[in-house]
């Protein structure tokens, strides 16, 4: 077997609240994570050239060494002492810095496709490990199971009801810094942090709208019919539905710039298929 093709799943944020900032400048979380059906679509292939390259559909602002990717396989190497070859080509479908995790996501599936296709022979643990020192919501994509998170959002209790909801996600075409919404955080006072998390089901929502005041506008009107939610730091907002004829209605309010997408839940990853 000389190549190997995955799916690498986005996920949402059902809730998430900061709890506090720890010694190491990482924060306390609380979060439910939800996989669902939209994929960005990653490709293996083993090389002859003493080299690791990563390509996506996007362009060089994120191949190569930009690319989180490459770390993912560079640590790999690192961690069984033998160098690991490869080709990735990756196709982006899950929009950058809109809190679904496309990143994390395909560091995942690098480092469990990897695994399999070299046959390295590590487990999930094992994997988790080093999914933990790329990125914080790593570990879930190797989990793999719709789970509530803890700690930085290592710390994994599985969700054993399975959601049968639809949901609705809007791209807003702006991207959200993860780091940067951390520290206007951190720059709350106690009082307005702890407002907020009695407030909001996402302590980042509040933080989201003020920065992007159009949005704010639009989110405001749509709420009128639906409760939307903002996923992760954004810039990512969704809904849940049952009925499709009263979203068409909902729809007719978002900008004509703006992507949208009808996802399913997934009750696992399809990368599952490639641990022991």
């Amino acid at each position: 077997m000389d190549s190997l093709k995955v799916n690498c799943p986005a996920k949402l944020n059902l809730n998430l609240s900061v709890l506090g900032k720890r010694t190491d400048g990482m924060h306390e979380i609380k979060t439910h994570f939800q996989l669902i059906n939209l994929f960005d679509e990653m490709l293996i292939k083993k090389t002859s050239s003493k080299s690791i390259s990563v390509k996506t559909n996007l362009g060089a602002s994120i191949d190569g060494k930009k690319n989180i990717v490459f770390d993912a396989i560079r640590s790999l190497s690192n961690y069984i002492g033998k160098e690991i070859y490869c080709d990735i080509e990756i196709v982006k479908n899950i929009p950058l810095g809109g809190g679904l995790g496309g990143g994390s996501s395909n560091a995942a599936a690098a480092l469990i496709g990897t695994n399999f296709l070299f046959k390295l022979g590590l487990s999930c643990s094992e994997l988790m490990k080093l999914g933990k020192k790329l990125g914080a919501d790593v570990p879930f994509f190797i989990f793999g199971k719709n789970a509530h998170a803890s700690g930085i959002g290592e710390k994994l209790s599985e969700e054993i009801k399975h959601s049968n909801k639809k949901y609705l996600l809007l791209f807003p075409q702006v991207h959200s810094s993860t780091k940067e919404f951390f520290s206007k955080w951190d720059d709350l006072s106690k009082d307005s942090q702890e407002s907020i998390l009695m407030r909001e089901e996402n302590s980042f929502l509040p933080i989201f709208l003020e920065k992007n005041q159009d949005i704010k506008r639009i989110f405001n009107e749509l709420n009128k019919n639906n409760s939307f939610k903002l996923s992760g730091t954004g810039s990512t907002i969704f809904c849940a539905y049952n009925d499709k004829n009263k979203i068409e209605k909902t729809l007719k309010k978002i900008p004509t710039k703006w992507r949208h997408s009808f996802c399913e839940p997934l009750q696992c990853s399809p990368l599952l298929t490639y641990l022991k």
